[in-house]
């Protein structure tokens, strides 16, 4: 993955086959997707209940705790990812967290990428 002009490492993944562009996040213990993605992802985000308490840059909120059957970045697949989903309007765009990064073999920034290892 490249570095994009504002410093931050993009990818472009599918979460239960809905496209998905994420930010990685190594502060992120989870995958957070935005209400929008959670939807196209197939999660009924009405029937959600937001009671996870979570620490952003922008302050204090609750998300709501989701599974995903799967989640796939490039060649790279996981089944059954931790994730959670930020109330409406708290965060844009979605994260790609520790619960996706911790189950690969290795990641590594080297200058101005980074490299995930299956």
């Amino acid at each position: 993955l490249l570095q994009d002009q504002s410093g931050h490492y993009t990818a472009r993944g599918l979460a239960d086959a809905a496209e998905i562009q994420f930010v990685v996040d190594t502060g992120a213990s989870v995958v957070v997707l935005t209400e929008a993605d959670a939807r196209r992802a197939g999660i009924e985000v009405a029937a959600l209940s937001y009671n996870v308490p979570v620490s952003t840059a922008n302050g204090r909120t609750t998300a709501a705790r989701v599974r995903l059957g799967n989640l796939s970045i490039g060649e790279i697949s996981r089944e059954n990812v931790q994730a959670l989903v930020a109330r409406p309007g708290a965060l844009e765009p979605s994260l790609l967290g520790m619960s996706f990064l911790t189950a690969l073999a290795s990641f590594e920034f080297r200058g101005d990428r980074l490299i995930l290892t299956d």
